[in-house]
């Protein structure tokens, strides 16, 4: 049991260790990561008033790997989506905001790899 713990307490500093990219939603940015580097993107999200965000199949896996994403429910919510830099390349996250079936909005970042 205490194994389990300490892995979750591992994990948790893990995902606030991640570098959060200045991001700008679908400006065409190109943000610079390193191999090995992980990286969030923060994305305001309201359970009470809106959609989901959700992340798109877009990008290349080889390139950057999707390891999961924490909703937090201060200031009406945000959620980040965490990535790991995989190798070198080019790629583009699409997250997508929807509610049931419907899509709300997209927004894409475009991320280089060095």
């Amino acid at each position: 049991m205490k194994t389990i713990y300490l892995i979750l307490i591992i994990a948790l500093f893990n995902a606030c260790a991640s570098k959060e990219a200045e991001f700008e939603k679908s400006s065409g940015k190109t943000n610079k990561f390193k191999v090995g580097e992980k990286f969030k993107i923060n994305l305001t999200e309201d359970h009470t008033k809106d959609g989901l965000w959700s992340v798109g199949n877009t990008h290349d896996n080889n390139v950057v790997e999707y390891i999961n994403s924490v909703f937090h429910s201060t200031d009406g919510g945000n959620v980040d989506f965490n990535f790991e830099a995989k190798s070198k390349g080019k790629t583009e996250i699409l997250l997508n905001k929807s509610i049931a079936l419907d899509t709300l909005q997209k927004a894409s970042f475009v991320i280089e790899i060095e």
